[in-house]
């Protein structure tokens, strides 16, 4: 981190003010808010701040004229805009007057940070260091770990830093990790977001395979030495395997989604318990060693989520009726049996109810398609199954009202909403889920023009766009623009509308054809940005 960690805001919605304040505290930052821009402007230019976030609209001194007064004694200082209604004369004042960027309402936790990002971005291009985070300027410093603790979302993990960034990477199974030939990695500055793609691997016989990110934020480091070594990412994945920094946006929600790998071992050896321990260690796991019933009683307490590996080989005839007694009162725990080649007590064990029986598993890397099946997440969708057939026509938009009238529409390009993986389904069923009232219509094959959505803009309050355009990134990644291409037929209307992209399959033919987490995911993000348009929406001070 750099000396200043000040940011002040100067808006006059509480709500903004409050946004700020809880997407930069995490990371280190101190966050100062004026409501009244005649008081901001005095502590802006009394007071040395790391940037200022500022917005346009307010009633006793709007932007513009608050930064024609600040650069006369503070010409450096960072400025970011905010404004729910953006216009080309004020957009070209603000970068007259040295503006830095300029964000719409409603904005993402993405945005604004990315914004902030490229802001305080160091004047000295990072040199590729794997150890250092580049989230803000001045000097780098070593990422140091927060806490052992490593969150999984099914292979993807992450571990919080001192500095409230996020190592972010993914423990392979041995098939992934097979014929490993390089790493695809994210851009520095690039919006990840939780369950999609972000990383990808090159291997000699397989296609692109992609690894989705753990949680959302921005990238701010790559770890460059996988370019070079990508055979880091199976040897050594939760060390010098990892894959990015990122800044994370939402992780106070986002972290529900992930699990500590919580691991009881089981061995009366003390010997090759510390070496399973290492291992399990490496792996991103939380290991305590037990050697006797006692001990592990108080672990039966809350066998969900708790893998048991019993070491056969030290444990002898015990071995058998321990697992006889977990199945009695854990029903829950998974247990995983390591043994030796011709171990004369596995017919006792497979008697048993266990998860799975290994022969020397560390020795041969076996374990980390072990871990994998016994944590990976293997929930059922969201979405109920459709019954009867699929719709004829693809849903062209959905729409929400709240309880003043004020609508807002997701618009989507011809096809992307279909019935194929039912991502149009799934969308619908969360905003129901959060008690919204849902309308939908179905669409030509026409897609979306100028036209479409100038008409869209003029009947709804806040309108949501979603294309699929081939942008060189992952399939299945997502881009967010609040102005998109469409913003110079939109004219007053642009500061209503957001972008979504989502960049298509590499295949040829067909829409959407991605796997079903990635779905998943993609229904997660859309239908937040509704309810983040929603939101806005509510607040607004005016019809469109």
């Amino acid at each position: 981190m750099f000396d200043n960690t000040r940011l002040l805001v100067v808006d006059d919605e509480e709500v903004i003010c409050q946004a700020c304040e809880r997407i930069f505290l995490p990371h280190g930052f101190r966050v100062e808010s004026s409501r009244d821009p005649i008081d901001g402007l005095c502590l802006a230019a009394e007071e040395d701040f790391a940037a200022l976030l500022l917005d346009i609209k307010m009633a006793a001194l709007d932007g513009i004229q608050f930064l024609e007064q600040l650069r006369k004694t503070k010409p450096n200082l960072p400025v970011i805009l905010i404004t729910g209604y953006p216009s080309i004369q004020s957009a070209a004042s603000a970068m007259r007057l040295g503006a830095v960027d300029y964000i719409t309402k409603p904005f993402a936790p993405e945005q604004i940070t990315e914004a902030v990002r490229r802001a305080l971005r160091p004047s000295t291009p990072d040199n590729g260091d794997e150890s250092r985070c580049a989230f803000t300027s001045g000097v780098f410093k070593q990422w140091v770990p927060q806490a052992q603790e490593f969150h999984f979302k099914n292979e993807s993990w992450f571990q919080r830093g001192e500095d409230g960034s996020l190592r972010v990477g993914a423990l392979l199974t041995r098939d992934q990790g097979e014929g490993l030939e390089g790493v695809r990695l994210p851009q520095i500055g690039e919006t990840v977001y939780q369950g999609l793609p972000y990383a990808a691997l090159k291997t000699a016989k397989k296609p692109l395979q992609v690894i989705p990110a753990p949680a959302s934020g921005v990238v701010v480091a790559v770890n460059e030495s996988l370019l070079a070594r990508p055979e880091l990412l199976a040897t050594d994945p939760c060390k010098n395997g990892w894959i990015a920094c990122i800044c994370p946006t939402r992780l106070e929600n986002e972290a529900t989604c992930c699990e500590r790998r919580r691991v009881v071992l089981v061995s009366a050896d003390s010997g090759s318990a510390g070496e399973q321990t290492e291992k399990l260690a490496s792996l991103g796991c939380e290991v305590s060693v037990v050697r006797t019933w006692k001990d592990l009683t108080p672990y039966l307490a809350n066998p969900d989520g708790t893998l048991l590996v019993v070491d056969a080989g030290s444990l002898g005839d015990r071995g058998p009726e321990m697992v006889r007694r977990v199945n009695a009162g854990a029903a829950g725990m998974k247990v995983v049996v390591v043994a030796s080649p011709g171990s004369k007590w596995e017919g006792a064990y497979r008697e048993r109810k266990i998860f799975y029986y290994a022969v020397e598993p560390f020795a041969d890397n076996e374990i980390v398609d072990i871990l994998d099946a016994a944590f990976r997440c293997r929930r059922p969708s969201r979405c109920p199954a459709k019954a009867g057939k699929a719709a004829a026509a693809p849903i062209s938009r959905i729409s929400i009202t709240n309880g003043s009238g004020r609508k807002v529409r997701l618009l989507a390009a011809s096809g992307l909403l279909g019935e194929e993986q039912g991502l149009a389904r799934r969308v619908i069923h969360r905003l129901r889920d959060r008690l919204f009232t849902v309308e939908t219509a179905t669409g030509s094959e026409e897609g979306i023009s100028p036209v479409t959505i100038l008409h869209a803009a003029h009947e709804c309050h806040r309108l949501l766009i979603l294309l699929e355009k081939d942008m060189g990134r992952l399939p299945g990644s997502l881009v967010r623009d609040t102005l998109g291409e469409f913003a110079s037929v939109l004219c007053e209307h642009s500061g209503n509308v957001t972008t979504l992209v989502v960049q298509p399959p590499a295949e040829d033919g067909g829409r959407m054809t991605f796997c079903d987490d990635t779905i998943e995911a993609l229904a997660e993000h859309i239908s937040r940005e509704m309810v983040l348009c929603y939101q806005a929406a509510s607040e607004g001070p005016k019809d469109p």
